[in-house]
């Protein structure tokens, strides 16, 4: 029985959690698709994809004013490759579906009709506190889905508190503060956005190493103070397959002074959550990746400014927790001391031993589905 992952690239933050609880799945011997939105788009509409990544990263404005321009995605799909889609589904008996993108409802509702809806198991996984663009999108579209759909909200919401994450393989152990470098990993999220930039002199003077994540042609600066720079290849999109057919986990490397990038990419996780794991705390705007990685890896987060209703949501819920901080109240209450920083480490820590993992609580919720052999050996 094939669990079904449907991801976009319209951000990591729906792309590289899924790869992770792919990770995870196959670890416990369950077989997994990991299938990218982008793959049913019309060809022309995924160059306007890579336009809008390139224009968001120079101007972060032309980001958060795209996101009051309401957009049909349904659009842009490709019909017959969406028809053979289904078909295939149909054809290999595809029940147990993954969802981290609103705009595979669309598809998964035309799936429903087409098998009837008793025979479809399907796990909406929320990595925002309230709706992203696409959910908000379909949900004025279709309504609400909750009666259609198991939803999971993986930090929780308004009603409901946080109850499970996403497991990374290097998480455990947890490297203690104590042992953690005085780094911090800076970044502007899967696309390059928002105010990193901006902060960066002014974590130098702070005394920090900083690790620093450049885009696309980005250029390098002073390695004065200890600065390390690392690019993702630009030639990678999420919407390609390597040699196997299968989606990969975005390609990383460090940008040296005369020397080309060695790309590289792991199976099971993100080369990201090697730095992550290792700094006292992350800068960047609240991204839902960014929240998981966060919270396997027991790493706080110091907040710049949101993309969007959404990432602004996730900052509160995280301040709530007592997992991250904004950058200015770090700054203006905390002289961006590092004191603070262990204390938010402790509470993930903490935190974290009392919730399963997404993965062991989805196969227990459809053990006998999924893995008779294992429904049998449990009490």
């Amino acid at each position: 029985m094939t669990v079904t992952i449907l991801c976009s690239g319209f951000g990591l933050g729906f792309y590289t959690p899924g790869l992770l609880v792919e990770a995870s799945l196959n670890r416990m011997g369950i077989p997994t698709e990991v299938l990218v939105f982008e793959n049913v788009m019309q060809s022309d509409q995924l160059q306007k994809v890579d336009k809008s990544r390139q224009a968001y990263h120079a101007d972060f404005s032309v980001a958060l004013m795209s996101q009051r321009i309401p957009q049909d995605i349904r659009k842009s799909m490709d019909d017959e490759q969406i028809v053979a889609l289904l078909q295939q589904w149909e054809a290999e008996g595809r029940k147990h579906f993954i969802c981290l993108s609103g705009h595979w409802i669309y598809i998964l509702d035309r799936y429903r009709e087409q098998i009837g809806e008793a025979n479809l198991h399907v796990d909406l996984l929320y990595l925002d506190v309230i709706d992203s663009p696409s959910w908000k999108s379909v949900r004025k579209r279709l309504g609400q889905l909750h009666e259609s759909y198991h939803e999971v909200w993986l930090f929780g919401h308004d009603q409901q508190e946080m109850y499970t994450y996403i497991d990374i393989p290097l998480s455990d152990p947890v490297i203690p503060y104590s042992q953690r470098q005085h780094r911090l990993l800076v970044h502007g999220g899967g696309w390059g956005m928002g105010t990193y930039r901006e902060r960066i002199a002014e974590l130098e003077q702070v005394g920090y190493g900083l690790d620093i994540i450049l885009y696309d042609q980005d250029e390098r600066g002073s390695s004065d103070q200890g600065q390390r720079y690392y690019r993702m290849n630009p030639e990678w999109r999420t919407w390609q397959q390597n040699e196997e057919g299968k989606h990969t986990f975005p390609p990383l490397g460090e940008v040296q002074v005369d020397q080309a990038v060695q790309y590289e990419s792991r199976s099971e996780y993100h080369i990201l959550c090697e730095i992550e794991r290792n700094v006292q705390a992350i800068v960047s705007k609240p991204g839902g990746g960014t929240l998981a990685d966060s919270f396997a890896l027991s790493t706080p987060i110091i907040f710049l400014e949101p993309f969007g209703e959404h990432e602004a949501r996730n900052a509160s819920q995280w301040e709530k927790y007592g997992f991250g901080l904004s950058y200015e109240r770090w700054m203006s209450e905390y002289g961006g001391g590092t004191d603070i920083l262990e204390q938010m480490h402790q509470q993930l820590v903490q935190a974290r031993q009392q919730f399963p993992a997404y993965a062991d609580e989805y196969i227990q919720r459809h053990m006998q589905l999924l893995h008779p052999t294992m429904a049998k050996g449990t009490p």
